[in-house]
Protein backbone atom coordinates (compact mmCIF):
# COMPACT_ATOMS: atom_id res chain seq x y z
CA UNK A 1 0.00 0.00 0.00
CA UNK A 2 1.31 3.40 -0.98
CA UNK A 3 0.60 5.29 2.25
CA UNK A 4 1.97 2.42 4.32
CA UNK A 5 5.26 2.31 2.40
CA UNK A 6 5.62 6.08 2.66
CA UNK A 7 5.04 5.96 6.43
CA UNK A 8 7.43 3.02 6.70
CA UNK A 9 10.16 5.17 5.11
CA UNK A 10 9.38 8.12 7.40
CA UNK A 11 9.72 5.79 10.40
CA UNK A 12 12.91 4.26 8.95
CA UNK A 13 14.54 7.67 8.54
CA UNK A 14 13.55 8.67 12.08
CA UNK A 15 15.78 5.85 13.40
CA UNK A 16 18.87 7.55 11.95
CA UNK A 17 18.35 10.58 14.20
CA UNK A 18 19.01 8.46 17.29
CA UNK A 19 21.67 6.32 15.52
CA UNK A 20 19.51 3.24 16.23
CA UNK A 21 21.54 0.70 14.27
CA UNK A 22 19.49 -2.28 15.48
CA UNK A 23 16.29 -0.51 14.47
CA UNK A 24 17.66 0.46 11.06
CA UNK A 25 18.91 -3.06 10.33
CA UNK A 26 15.59 -4.48 11.56
CA UNK A 27 13.86 -2.65 8.70
CA UNK A 28 15.95 -4.50 6.11
CA UNK A 29 15.25 -7.82 4.43
CA UNK A 30 17.96 -10.39 5.25
CA UNK A 31 19.16 -10.36 1.62
CA UNK A 32 18.74 -6.62 1.03
CA UNK A 33 20.95 -4.59 -1.28
CA UNK A 34 21.84 -1.12 0.04
CA UNK A 35 23.85 1.17 -2.21
CA UNK A 36 25.32 4.64 -2.06
CA UNK A 37 25.37 4.79 -5.86
CA UNK A 38 28.29 7.22 -6.39
CA UNK A 39 30.51 5.10 -4.13
CA UNK A 40 29.77 2.02 -6.29
CA UNK A 41 30.11 -0.57 -3.49
CA UNK A 42 26.70 -2.16 -2.97
CA UNK A 43 26.23 -3.74 0.44
CA UNK A 44 24.48 -7.09 0.38
CA UNK A 45 22.69 -8.38 3.44
CA UNK A 46 21.96 -7.06 6.90
CA UNK A 47 25.44 -7.74 8.30
CA UNK A 48 27.19 -5.71 5.59
CA UNK A 49 24.85 -2.78 6.21
CA UNK A 50 25.32 -3.08 9.98
CA UNK A 51 29.11 -2.86 9.61
CA UNK A 52 28.78 0.20 7.34
CA UNK A 53 26.42 1.88 9.84
CA UNK A 54 28.75 1.15 12.76
CA UNK A 55 31.67 2.70 10.86
CA UNK A 56 29.60 5.73 9.85
CA UNK A 57 28.15 6.40 13.29
CA UNK A 58 31.63 6.11 14.80
CA UNK A 59 32.24 9.50 13.10
CA UNK A 60 28.76 11.00 13.61
CA UNK A 61 26.29 11.51 16.45
CA UNK A 62 23.27 11.27 14.19
CA UNK A 63 21.82 11.94 10.76
CA UNK A 64 18.60 13.91 10.54
CA UNK A 65 16.89 13.16 7.24
CA UNK A 66 14.44 15.84 6.13
CA UNK A 67 12.03 14.52 3.52
CA UNK A 68 11.38 17.20 0.92
CA UNK A 69 9.35 15.15 -1.57
CA UNK A 70 8.02 11.60 -1.37
CA UNK A 71 6.17 9.54 -3.97
CA UNK A 72 5.36 5.87 -4.22
CA UNK A 73 4.06 3.33 -6.69
CA UNK A 74 3.53 -0.24 -5.54
CA UNK A 75 6.68 -1.55 -3.89
CA UNK A 76 8.75 1.53 -4.81
CA UNK A 77 9.16 4.76 -2.84
CA UNK A 78 11.09 7.73 -4.25
CA UNK A 79 12.32 10.34 -1.80
CA UNK A 80 14.11 13.64 -2.19
CA UNK A 81 15.71 14.57 1.12
CA UNK A 82 18.26 16.76 2.84
CA UNK A 83 20.51 14.83 5.24
CA UNK A 84 22.05 16.69 8.16
CA UNK A 85 25.13 14.76 9.34
CA UNK A 86 25.70 15.88 12.93
CA UNK A 87 28.86 15.59 15.01
CA UNK A 88 28.79 17.74 18.12
CA UNK A 89 27.87 21.24 17.00
CA UNK A 90 28.94 20.62 13.38
CA UNK A 91 26.21 20.14 10.77
CA UNK A 92 27.01 18.91 7.25
CA UNK A 93 24.09 19.09 4.80
CA UNK A 94 23.88 16.67 1.88
CA UNK A 95 21.05 16.62 -0.70
CA UNK A 96 20.06 13.03 -1.53
CA UNK A 97 17.67 11.31 -3.91
CA UNK A 98 16.57 7.82 -2.90
CA UNK A 99 14.81 4.88 -4.52
CA UNK A 100 13.67 2.13 -2.15
CA UNK A 101 11.80 -1.11 -2.83
CA UNK A 102 9.79 -2.52 0.06
CA UNK A 103 8.75 -6.17 -0.10
CA UNK A 104 6.71 -7.85 2.64
CA UNK A 105 7.27 -4.93 5.02
CA UNK A 106 11.09 -4.91 4.70
CA UNK A 107 13.54 -2.95 2.56
CA UNK A 108 14.73 -5.21 -0.26
CA UNK A 109 16.60 -2.57 -2.27
CA UNK A 110 17.74 0.90 -1.27
CA UNK A 111 19.74 3.27 -3.46
CA UNK A 112 20.93 6.72 -2.44
CA UNK A 113 22.09 9.16 -5.14
CA UNK A 114 24.20 12.19 -4.18
CA UNK A 115 27.07 14.30 -5.48
CA UNK A 116 30.55 13.16 -4.40
CA UNK A 117 31.97 16.67 -4.89
CA UNK A 118 29.51 17.89 -2.25
CA UNK A 119 30.47 14.97 0.03
CA UNK A 120 34.13 15.99 -0.20
CA UNK A 121 33.35 19.69 0.19
CA UNK A 122 31.43 19.18 3.44
CA UNK A 123 34.03 16.79 4.87
CA UNK A 124 32.15 13.50 4.71
CA UNK A 125 34.37 11.72 2.17
CA UNK A 126 36.07 9.53 4.80
CA UNK A 127 32.73 8.12 5.99
CA UNK A 128 31.09 7.64 2.56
Amino acid sequence: MTATNEQFMRDFYALWKSADIDGIVGCLAPDCVYEDVPVNRPMRGQQAVREWLEAGFAHLDSIVMEIRTIASNGEWVLIERLDDHIKGSKHSLLPVMNATRIVNGKIAECRDYFDMVTVEKIGLAESA
